[in-house]
């Protein structure tokens, strides 16, 4: 799936197990870090650049909350520049933090599709299920989770079968 996506929605009907899309990418900074910290997470190696060199992580890290929070932002847009159609979580599992993100570090998800069968009891929509990694620019897994989403169906579809 090409440019041709660029800003279009991308609907129920689109997904398929097996297939794995990767998303647009973000550039985490040591001032983002420090704003989020101080909000939700106010530990030093979260908040101050001295204390974060010396700790076990050797720099400033993001907490696990705004890890979290950018694969929320993220997730919903696929590198080709469609946008998915969430319409509710239905629940996060398996959520793993695995590596540091440190300040500098430029991330994007990469989305495995388990799950995609249409909704019984509302056929205008389907559900998703997927297996994400978010991977930094060394190609290293930071964080991981399985997702499962209401996704939209295409409104041109008429809710017919998958």
């Amino acid at each position: 799936m090409g440019s041709e996506l660029a800003g279009k929605p991308f609907y129920f009907e689109q997904y398929r197990v097996g297939d794995s899309f990767r998303t647009a990418s973000h550039t985490v900074d040591r001032d983002e870090i420090i704003s989020f910290a101080r909000q939700w997470d106010p530990q030093p190696w979260h908040t101050d650049e001295t204390a974060a060199k010396a700790s076990v992580f050797g720099g400033l890290t993001a907490c696990s909350a705004h890890i979290f929070s950018i694969f929320c932002i993220i997730t919903p847009k696929w590198e080709n520049g469609a946008i998915q159609q969430p319409v509710a979580s239905l629940g996060f599992d398996e959520m793993r933090m695995l590596k540091p993100l440190y300040a500098g570090d430029t991330v994007h998800c990469v989305s495995n599709i388990e799950l995609a069968r249409r909704s019984k009891s509302k056929p205008d929509r389907g559900i998703v299920a997927s297996r994400v990694e978010m991977v930094n620019q060394r190609e290293e897994v930071v964080f991981s989770i399985l997702a499962t989403f209401i996704i939209a169906g295409d409104p041109d579809a008429g809710g017919a079968s998958e």
